[in-house]
Parts: structure tokens; sequence; C-alpha cells
């Protein structure tokens, strides 16, 4: 029994207006996927602003890190006197790095499950029989049932050009596409974390959004 079975109404609900107004296929499911990754990194980041004081964590940050080079250069220097001061402050900083770590999880509290539940609606949205088709592995899994390649991830997003499955870390992620060996495609999975993780970053920077209340680099130059 999953921790959603309660939300199956809405779940199903969501699954069907998606397909049946068709946004499950590329290139519908690629933009789709994108908005929605943009929108639940944005959500994210208001929590985390809403529930933490991000200047006193800013200033803590500050701190502890002014504390470790202190401590370095005394290593380095042999420095007695400034060893014996970092001493004197270690166990108040060893606090102050846990307090600050346990703070910056609470914002986990109010966005874990929503994301989760997020996750899961989609994921099974995309594995519909016309998404899995469009993966090579497809028609390969089917001739040769001992063929290295996962059937059943469903295609959400047609690249616009072929990658080498033997590549290093990411190759095994991405399929051939079906009836055009010279494209790739990627599941589900991977483009929605590819999105939530950088696309979504790239774009709040390029619109100028700063959802976590701590200042970048370019901000800190004016």
């Amino acid at each position: 029994m999953g921790i959603f079975d309660f939300l199956d109404p809405l779940t199903n609900a969501i699954s069907n207006f998606l397909i049946d107004s068709g946004t499950t296929l590329p290139a519908f499911s690629t933009i789709l996927l994108l908005i929605v990754s943009l929108i639940v990194s944005s959500f994210s980041g208001m929590v985390n602003r809403a529930v933490l004081n991000m200047e006193e964590l800013a200033e803590n940050s500050k701190k502890m890190q002014e504390h470790q080079k202190r401590k370095k250069l005394a290593r380095e220097t042999a420095d007695k006197k400034l060893w014996i001061s970092v001493k004197r402050n270690e166990e108040h900083f060893l606090e102050l790095q846990r307090s600050t770590m346990t703070k910056r999880m609470v914002p986990s509290l109010f966005t874990m499950l929503p994301l989760i539940f997020v996750f899961q609606t989609l994921r099974s949205t995309f594995q519909q029989e016309e998404n899995r088709e469009l993966n090579v592995c497809y028609d390969a899994a089917l001739a040769n049932p001992t063929e290295n390649c996962d059937r059943s991830s469903g295609v959400v997003a047609v690249l616009p050009f072929k990658v080498n499955r033997d590549i290093p870390l990411i190759g095994k992620w991405f399929s051939g596409l079906n009836g055009d060996p010279n494209l790739s495609v990627a599941g589900f999975g991977f483009w929605y974390f590819l999105s939530a993780i950088v696309l979504s970053t790239l774009l709040q920077r390029m619109l100028g959004i700063n959802l976590t209340g701590m200042q970048n680099p370019m901000q800190q130059q004016n």
C-alpha cells in the first residue's frame, strides 16, 4: 500500500487529462516537463525563503568559513596562540554547524511529500504504450528478450542527434529513436531531473529570479 493511495482519484484525473490533451508525447511532453520542473523548483525556492532566515544562515556560513581559515592558518604557521584561540571556539562552531544543517532540513518537511507525489504521478503518466513504442529498445527487447535494453522506459524527449550508449556515466540513459537510428531519446526520469537540476537553475538566473534569498556573485559586485 502506497502513501499516496488515497490520492488515486486525483492522480488518475491528472493522468487522464494529460493523456487526453495529447501532451504525453514529444515534443509536448518535453516542454511540459520543462515547465513542471521550473514550477517545482520555484515552489521549493519559495518555501525555503519563507521558512528559513537566509540572512542568518549566510552569516553563520561566513563565520564558519572564517573559522576554518583561521584553523588552517594556525596549522600552517604553528602559531600556538592562534591555535589555542581556534580550539577554544571549536565546540561553538561545531554546534553552529549542526544547528545550521538542521535548519536547512526544515523546508523538506513541507516539500518532500508534494514533490514525491508530483514525480510519481508524472512517472506513471508517461509510461503509456505510445511513449514506450518510441524507444528502439521496445522492438529490440521483443525480438530478443536477452537484449540489454530497457523497453519499459517511456520516451518524453527526442534529441536532434545520436548519443552513443558507450559514453561513460550518461550513455545508458539514452536509447535510439524507433524508426530513426540517427536520433536518440530520453526517458522520463533523466529528462525530469535534468530539467529540474540544470535548466530550471539556468532559467532562474536568466530571468533574475533569486528565490533562495542568497546573493549571487553578480549581486555582490553591484
